[in-house]
């Protein structure tokens, strides 16, 4: 149980660190400054690290089992320093791209996937639990680093914000392989009769998931981008705009946890069609509100739910799908990317085009809407 608990550990400071990516919202102003840029680009640079996440959750189950556990984490974590390392001495959108979008989100995608997977293969008695407390310390990170990254950038400078994560990276990454090291953990190959390239994998039921799954993450996505412009819009102070885009994140890690801890005790198609609704609900009032600090309190609210369903899926998808469950997640995976692709950038261009988020906020409730529909409609979570 010490070993259990120690692979936990070690696989939340994993995502804990990796979970800074989603602090991006703090950079945008400073990076609109520094690169000449409108916002819809700015975004865009968000948009396709989470591209690269997605590609490496999809792509990463072919290499979890290639090398040692400890092994893995530390090259991810080196890897993902490198390419912010790359981000902070770059002067044109391209180099941001490859150091950020690209280094950063294909070895974060590495990193939250195996951990993800890791602990769900260890701790296969409380599941929920385990893979909820990782989705969750991915938030909490998003919490901790967006306040770093808001006090470095006014003290300091964009880049020393960058290079204050490069160095958590390094930090962080070899504590936890340490700790995997100490723990013995190993991801373990899948059985002699599962072929990982094998597409027997129900496809019906990975496009329902996909498109549930998709339209659940779309508004989450949108906010966390962008919940400091959010919060501006709503004539916030700056100090109330970081504090939006911290508040959002402890809204995810609450639902991550939360969500965890209920799921092994509650029927996961309770979630799957009540937490999109929360979102609609949330999103919609922020349209309606002009209190900024009532902006901010429902940017936690949709933190929430983003937080519960991204803990909720996984856990369903390996319920569905047995020890096939890490492909078909890395499939279904590639929604959460599409959403990350799309929603940033939508907001982005909508506000470009009319100095506002109010429109935005309405296509990410309809969508929302529509992913409680579909999962109503597919059942989705029931054995496959």
């Amino acid at each position: 149980m010490n070993k259990h608990l120690t692979t936990l550990l070690a696989s939340m400071l994993v995502t804990f660190v990796l979970g800074s990516v989603h602090a991006f919202s703090v950079f945008i102003v400073p990076l609109e400054k520094l690169l000449v840029l409108p916002r819809s680009e700015i975004s865009l640079i968000y948009s396709f690290a989470l591209v690269g996440i997605t590609l490496a959750v999809l792509m990463g189950y072919r290499i979890y089992s290639l090398l040692p556990s400890w092994w893995l984490v530390l090259l991810t974590c080196l890897v993902a320093a490198a390419g912010l390392l790359l981000a902070a001495k770059a002067t044109s959108w391209w180099l941001f791209f490859l150091g950020y979008s690209v280094a950063f989100g294909l070895s974060n995608g590495i990193g939250y996937g195996f951990s993800l997977q890791l602990v769900g293969r260890v701790m296969p008695e409380i599941k929920g639990f385990a893979m909820g407390s990782v989705t969750a310390a991915y938030a909490v990170g998003s919490i901790a680093f967006a306040r770093i990254f808001a006090w470095r950038i006014e003290l300091v400078s964009l880049e020393s914000a960058l290079l204050a994560i490069a160095l958590a990276l390094i930090g962080f990454g070899s504590l936890a392989a340490i700790m995997l090291r100490v723990a013995g953990a190993r991801y373990g190959a899948p059985p002699v009769d599962i072929d990982p390239d094998d597409a027997v994998v129900n496809r019906r039921k990975v496009a329902q998931f996909w498109i549930a799954y998709m339209a659940s993450v779309f508004a989450g996505l949108m906010a966390i981008g962008h919940a400091a412009g959010i919060a501006l819009s709503k004539n916030a102070s700056t100090e109330l705009a970081t504090v939006a885009a911290i508040t959002i994140g402890i809204g995810s890690a609450l639902g991550g946890f939360l969500a965890g801890w209920l799921v092994d005790r509650w029927p996961v198609n309770r979630f799957l069609v009540g937490l999109p609704l929360l979102s609609a609900f949330a999103l919609l009032a922020i349209t309606a509100a002009h209190s900024a600090p009532v902006v901010v309190a429902l940017l936690s609210l949709v933190g929430l739910a983003y937080g519960s369903i991204i803990a909720i899926y996984p856990v369903a998808i390996a319920d569905t799908f047995g020890e096939r469950g890490p492909q078909a997640y890395g499939q279904v995976f590639i929604a959460w990317g599409f959403a990350g692709l799309v929603a940033p950038w939508c907001a982005g261009l909508v506000y470009d085009l009319s100095n506002g988020y109010g429109l935005a906020m309405l296509i990410a409730a309809a969508i929302a809407i529509g992913s409680a529909i579909s999962a109503g409609l597919f059942r989705l979570g029931k054995p496959a």
